[in-house]
């Protein structure tokens, strides 16, 4: 399996689009679904820095830092940017309609990737100044298998959406800190 690794944006949010961007066809088909809703529970709990490692550095300032897996809170249930696709035209908002009426009847298939053999592990820093204010933060994702998934489970069709390649339904990714969710609709 290949191993990639991700670098966090000042502020850990939760949001592929902020988390998982790419310049290949796994960045292109995250970004696609980086506005879908994110339900569901997590296996993991939520990723906090309780028990984190403190190195102490020069006039008071210190830094936190762990590793392990988590969500960054509750799974979110904003839907709004497919609600302002679906308004459109072409392919997009086809995309967007599907999914809006998959989500309202209870038609979308969701399953963890964990149990498909994408895994994550999050090492994140936390940086103080002397006084406790925050510095700032920074961390990477260690993500395995996402390649490999792609490549056995999705395909871009001509209009450059995702697929799931055994059913032909539309497909996606949610991710929420180090847990991945892969929808079908």
């Amino acid at each position: 399996m290949q191993e990639h690794t991700q670098k966090l944006l000042p502020e850990a949010t939760g949001r592929t689009d902020d988390v998982f961007k790419a310049g290949n066809t796994i960045g292109k088909i995250v970004e696609i679904v980086s506005g879908m809703n994110k339900t569901g529970s997590s296996a993991t709990g939520v990723f906090t820095m309780d028990g984190a490692t403190r190195v102490d550095g020069l006039n008071g300032e210190y830094s936190l830092t762990k590793t392990g897996t988590g969500t960054f809170g509750p799974d979110s249930d904003d839907i709004s940017a497919m609600v302002d696709a679906a308004k459109g035209t072409g392919p997009e908002a086809d995309r967007a309609k599907a999914y809006l009426e998959a989500r309202e009847s209870g038609l979308m298939s969701k399953a963890d990737m964990s149990a498909m053999g994408v895994t994550s592990v999050l090492n994140r820093t936390d940086y103080y100044n002397a006084d406790g204010s925050s510095k700032g933060v920074e961390g990477t994702f260690n993500t395995v298998g996402m390649e490999e998934f792609f490549e056995n489970n999705i395909v871009v069709d001509e209009q450059g959406i995702p697929r799931d390649k055994s059913t032909g339904k539309y497909a996606g990714i949610e991710q929420n800190g180090t847990k991945y969710t892969y929808i079908t609709y």
